[in-house]
């Protein structure tokens, strides 16, 4: 299962920027649950953390696609330079701003230029994979290993925030991640050498149109992909408090993980001959019948059980996603399409966990779950009306 990944990191170059790439997506899992931890520390308000830590989710949203269309048209290089740069300078005024008990209108806004500015390290990397190997069976497997390095870093990074938080100082925990952010983005930006080069100003090809009804679709599976991460760990926290076994939550989360971080490995190393949509209707569908035993779940090692089945339908999703865009807008404007579906699963997952929350207050963690699983079932819908209704004509890959 592995030697397709072997053979993938001894392309040139491809390693290097592979793990510059995971340092720089580090500050994903790390920047909303440091600010969450630091201002509620600080301010003994949950409210004004949690919207501290959204308006960075939401200006990242709102950025996302235009960094990818500047990229697109100019190259990475300049723009993760600034841009790690920036982000950096927000997470420092944000720990400064919190530790002199600034207003929180400067919160807002020091936490808007952090998220704001952040480098779309993801969308950037997929591109890279793409200039590397151009359209075929290798692509795929890039791709399968970008959906393992996304889980790695949802594993990794909300741990080494709560670890370094409770040992060390909530600030260390939001400094780590303006660190790494910054290392992995000046480490991204020099490997020159796999950088897609940007189209110019002078080249009419960046005029090539997008798919946009069906980048919409692709970018809702996206949101309902978040928010079913969203929603299932907050219900997941709740649950096993109910049971009273609190300390098992990250136990079970990291079970549901790893299921996705196998799935994905597996997925890559397989020859798909079925079109990547019904690859992606099947996906969907998938999700939404494993999900579905969750509100009848009765103890944290059924969860466990069950949450491990779901997570190995996650990775494959995401994947399918990423290779509908691929396949479905003009090379020329890939890294833009990716930003639009990367923010919709980022975006997704506030909501889920607010919709979570509520649900849990009203009827306790196990009826909870039905959020979650109708989540689900909306993501297979607009599978299927995507790969029905708005696929393009125009093919730009044949995998």
């Amino acid at each position: 299962m592995l030697k397709p990944y072997v053979h993938l990191m001894r392309r040139p170059g491809a390693r290097a920027f592979f793990v510059a790439g995971l340092t720089g997506r580090m500050p994903i899992s790390m920047i909303g649950l440091g600010i969450v931890i630091l201002i509620a520390r600080e301010s003994g308000s949950y409210g004004l953390a949690g919207a501290v830590s959204g308006v960075a989710v939401i200006a990242g949203a709102l950025t996302g696609p235009i960094q990818g269309r500047l990229v697109d048209r100019f190259g990475q290089r300049l723009l993760i330079l600034i841009g790690s740069v920036l982000c950096t300078v927000g997470l420092a005024g944000l720990l400064i701003a919190v530790a002199m008990d600034a207003p929180s209108w400067a919160l807002y806004v020091l936490s808007f230029v952090a998220g704001g500015t952040r480098p779309q390290v993801g969308s950037f990397v997929r591109a890279r994979w793409t200039h590397l190997l151009g359209r075929g069976r290798a692509l795929q497997t890039a791709f399968a290993l970008e959906a393992v390095g996304d889980e790695v870093v949802f594993i990794v990074g909300p741990v080494l925030v709560t670890v370094l938080a409770t040992q060390v100082s909530p600030y260390a925990a939001l400094g780590a991640a303006g660190v790494l952010g910054l290392a992995g983005g000046i480490w991204l930006a020099l490997l020159r050498a796999s950088d897609p080069p940007g189209r110019g100003r002078s080249d009419g090809t960046e005029r090539a149109p997008l798919p946009m009804l069906s980048l919409l679709l692709l970018s809702l599976i996206g949101l309902g992909l978040g928010a079913t991460l969203g929603s299932a760990e907050v219900i997941t926290i709740a649950f096993t408090a109910a049971e009273g076994q609190p300390g098992m939550s990250g136990v079970v989360l990291a079970v549901w993980a790893f299921g996705s971080l196998l799935a994905g490995l597996w997925y890559g190393s397989v020859h798909w001959r079925a079109p990547v949509e019904r690859r992606l209707l099947l996906g969907c569908v998938a999700l939404a019948v494993a999900l579905a035993p969750l509100p009848w779940v009765g103890s944290v090692l059924m969860l466990g059980v069950v949450l491990f089945f779901a997570g190995l339908t996650i990775a494959p999703t995401m994947v399918a996603v990423t290779a509908c865009v691929e396949e479905w807008v003009p090379p020329q404007r890939l890294t833009e399409a990716i930003t639009w579906t990367v923010t919709g699963i980022l975006l997704g997952v506030a909501p889920g966990n607010a919709a979570a929350g509520h649900a849990v207050d009203l009827w306790g963690p196990s009826k909870a779950y039905w959020v979650t699983v109708t989540i689900g079932i909306a993501c297979a819908l607009v599978a299927s009306v995507s790969v029905t209704f708005a696929r393009p004509r125009n093919r730009f890959a044949h995998n």
